[in-house]
């Protein structure tokens, strides 16, 4: 069903990500950077997590892993920022909030769809 709310929240998490992209100095990264081809791989996840409407369990486990992954990123790019030897921010790093957006929001899908399954189970003590 692509019409509940979790949806709404990965698809935004989706677009923060895209913008991902266009935000970057210069356009985009080198393509042999880590970052571009991390985000290309959890955008293209999510995107694809949102069309798993039906398997409930398994999008919560690849939202934890992919929370992980925007996470581990973040992390990388802070500790190169702090070893790099200049400045350690500046405000073309901005643009790392991006990640942080989609972790909140992949975070809101995940208890949605939680709410989502506990209200199945719910039903099903009934009958």
């Amino acid at each position: 069903m692509l019409q509940r709310i979790q949806t709404l929240y990965m698809l935004i998490a989706v677009l923060a990500s895209a913008t991902f992209y266009y935000s970057l100095p210069g356009g985009l990264y080198r393509f042999e950077e880590v970052y571009y081809w991390g985000m290309v791989a959890i955008t293209a996840v999510l995107f694809l997590n949102i069309f798993m409407y039906r398997y409930r369990q398994w999008q919560m486990r690849i939202n934890r892993i992919l929370m992980s992954a925007y996470a581990a990123l973040v992390v990388l790019r802070i500790y190169e920022a702090f070893t790099s030897g200049g400045t350690p921010f500046s405000k073309k790093d901005v643009i790392w909030l991006i990640p942080v957006i989609s972790i909140v929001f992949v975070k809101l899908a995940n208890s949605a769809i939680e709410r989502d399954e506990n209200l199945v189970k719910s039903v099903d003590r009934i009958r």
